[in-house]
């Protein structure tokens, strides 16, 4: 017995294991990491102090000699300001400045974990990532509770700034570790971090599924109801704390997670002292019990009331819920003096629960910043729950523990092939549930981007190199399309065909910054020697049909439409224009004007396949930030040139397009037009757009 003990405790720390933040302390919002070995310590917990602005976003920020600091992580309630101390409710930014070591060889990330409410991460003014909406009020605001990790960009000068929000929850401000970390060791902890709480989910609902059986084979024991009771709780808790397993599955509102992880905590305790009141009824006190269950009633019927309100439990339940942990030690002490049936092995595990239970109270509270152990420890202990029921148990619940592991692995293994995101427009659950002919209608934005002249510069590559280019290529643009809501349908050779199914907007802005990422990738090819690559990218907007295609024996998700069709068309057209980027009028006509960037028409242009030519637009922040400025204030020069063009008269328009190539040179397509009109001179009629 006693070395199936040791091997559940050390169950619980394969659990927990994994590499621990290295803290490093920040004075004055300032932190040097150039002599700081990623490879010795992978994980950075940028602690400290951090500059804290209230009240004022990241593009407003105005540094002084007298600004403010806040110790991260830590609540910013009760932190004293000239006119005051704060309360919970309001908004802040967050900035550190961080110098980094200039050799770095690998791309770097930021793992903010899970906040109380809703922040935005900025790096060097750019937005990255983060959890809801923050804003300046409540009506601008939308909460959410969600770990994020961001790709760095490549350079040894780091300004991190947390835009941070809160106008539903009790406390405000930065609670849990932001983590600085190579973004390999970063995705692959907090893939661990799912898997994990996944493994425990699933042990947790088999064991309360075993125990709810054993109680219709045996109505008499009651303490079976008990346990199943309890472990659901836990079960509850565990999917909607932590990594939120339960979101992987269903986009849940804030309000019913809250209310989720604020119920299952409320019951968990009372169903425990229930448990051990079936099983030594002559050693607990009933009476304790129901002041238990009364105290948990009143704090649910709190969860009718808005978040304020009940998150105000979170400060006074704890001392409860540790009472209950004592109470119970304190009467299974008591039956294990009197020799009672396994009270030796159950007082140990409530012990074991116990202890964890109180690390996550100080936890929650910012007493203490070490990591929730609580559902671990119950799963411990609801192991020797079924220690009592014997060997055959202990079989069935190893067993479950392995399918559990291997069906994640398995799910993540196909989600590599089929992206999860084609499989939920699709309306299924897991890929077991495809099936030949389903299809779907929805109108998504399709982006096409294709290397340029890539038949003849893969020609001077062994096949080896031609892989390990296109490799390196794709995973710098992959994780910008996924950042932005959008996710790969298929690659096509050089070719990446990418679907942005809730926003238009989200296309045009993965097109700026798979750009910005090129340009950064060239800058090191252009340092190892190699030659500099230039990508198109074509984007439109319209109806497709998503869906499986094939048979029987082989399948594949693919997407059907005329939509597709005239987006590779158009990424063909940057071609004819020696463009970055270039939409169609429809996704120019659906793009907000909100995200800052500057287009400009190109021509109606004929479309093979179609019958009547289309309007499209050059985005002109694909461009390198110094044409595309050059490019911007000739933008008024250049419309008034392709109007006279259009009007077919040429002289003005050769006028206009050769002051415009005065001034920009490289402009390729004020050069287009203007070989336009110089062949339009000697032709009696030539179809514009042609």
């Amino acid at each position: 017995m006693k070395k199936l003990f040791l091997i559940l405790i050390l169950f619980q720390l394969s659990c927990l294991s994994e590499e621990r933040n290295v803290k490093a302390e920040a004075e004055k919002g300032y932190l040097d990491l150039r002599n700081h070995s990623f490879t010795e310590h992978a994980y950075i917990a940028l602690n400290g102090e951090w500059k804290f602005f209230w009240n004022t976003p990241p593009s407003k920020i105005r540094e002084t000699d007298s600004d403010f600091y806040l110790n991260l992580p830590n609540h910013w309630n009760g932190y004293k300001m000239p006119y005051g101390s704060l309360g919970g409710f309001g908004q802040a930014s967050f900035r550190i400045k961080i110098k980094l070591n200039e050799k770095l060889s690998e791309t770097m990330a930021l793992t903010v974990h899970e906040q109380d409410t809703s922040y935005a991460i900025y790096v060097n003014g750019k937005y990255l990532g983060g959890s809801g909406i923050p804003g300046p009020n409540a009506n601008e605001f939308v909460p959410q509770v969600k770990s994020t990790l961001v790709v760095l960009p490549e350079t040894s000068d780091l300004t991190i700034d947390l835009y941070v929000a809160n106008y539903v929850h009790r406390k405000g401000g930065i609670w849990n570790d932001i983590v600085l970390s190579t973004y390999t060791n970063a995705e692959s902890r907090l893939t661990k971090r799912k898997i994990n709480e996944t493994m425990l989910s699933s042990v947790l609902a088999f064991v309360g599924l075993f125990f709810l059986v054993m109680y219709f084979y045996n109505r008499d024991g009651k303490h079976t109801m008990g346990i199943f009771l309890f472990s659901l709780a836990v079960f509850f808790r565990t999917i909607s704390t932590g990594e939120r397993i339960i979101s992987e599955f269903y986009d849940f509102p804030y309000w019913f997670l809250l209310r989720l992880e604020y119920i299952s905590w409320f019951w968990s305790a009372p169903l425990l002292y229930h448990y051990f009141y079936t099983l030594f009824p002559e050693d607990f006190s009933k009476k304790v019990g129901n002041f238990f269950y009364t105290l948990s009633f009143i704090l649910s019927l709190g969860l009718l009331l808005p978040p304020v309100y009940f998150t105000e439990t979170a400060s006074i339940y704890p001392i409860a819920f540790v009472g209950n942990g004592v109470y119970i030690f304190v009467y299974l002490y008591r039956a294990y003096k009197k020799s009672r049936m396994e009270s030796k092995l159950l007082l140990a595990g409530m012990l074991l629960v116990l202890v964890a239970a109180t690390n996550d109270v100080l936890h929650a509270e910012s007493y203490i910043h070490t990591m929730y152990v609580g559902p671990t420890s119950v799963v411990v202990f609801v192991f020797l729950q079924v220690i009592t029921f014997g060997r055959i148990v202990r079989q069935n619940i190893t067993k479950s523990l392995e399918f559990a592991h291997e069906q994640k692995q398995l799910s993540h293994s196909f989600s590599r092939f089929v992206p999860t995101e084609f499989l939920f427009h699709l309306g299924k659950a897991d890929i077991r549930q495809v099936d030949l002919g389903d299809q779907v209608q929805k109108r998504m934005t399709i982006l096409f981007a294709d290397i340029r002249s890539f038949t003849e510069f893969s020609e001077t590559l062994t096949p080896k190199e031609n892989f390990d280019f296109l490799n390196s290529y794709l995973q710098r643009v992959g994780p910008i399309i996924r950042h932005n809501n959008g996710f790969i349908d298929k690659f096509i050779g050089d070719a990446v065909m990418a679907l942005f199914p809730y926003d238009t907007n989200d296309a045009v802005k993965a097109a700026v910054e798979m750009q910005e990422a090129i340009r950064i990738y060239n800058g090191h090819r252009s340092n190892c020697g190699y030659i500099p690559i230039e990508v198109g990218i074509g984007i439109h907007t319209g109806n497709l049909t998503l869906g499986i295609l094939g048979e029987h024996k082989r399948m594949e998700g693919t997407v059907i439409s005329d939509a597709v069709n005239l987006a590779s068309r158009i990424e063909g057209i940057t071609k004819l224009f020696s463009s970055r980027i270039v939409i169609s009028a429809d996704t120019f006509i659906e793009a907000s004007e909100g995200l800052g960037y500057h287009y400009r028409l190109l021509d109606r242009v004929a479309i093979k396949g179609k019958t009547e030519s289309v309007f499209v637009v050059e985005v002109l922040d694909g461009y390198e930030p110094e044409k595309a400025a050059r490019l911007v204030s000739t933008k008024d020069d250049y419309t008034l040139a392709l109007d006279a063009f259009r009007r077919e008269d040429f002289e003005e328009a050769i006028e206009g397009f050769s002051k415009l190539l005065d001034t920009n040179p490289d402009d390729s397509v004020s050069r287009l037009f203007l070989e336009r009109c110089h062949e339009a001179r000697t032709k009696p009629k030539m179809e514009l757009g042609s």
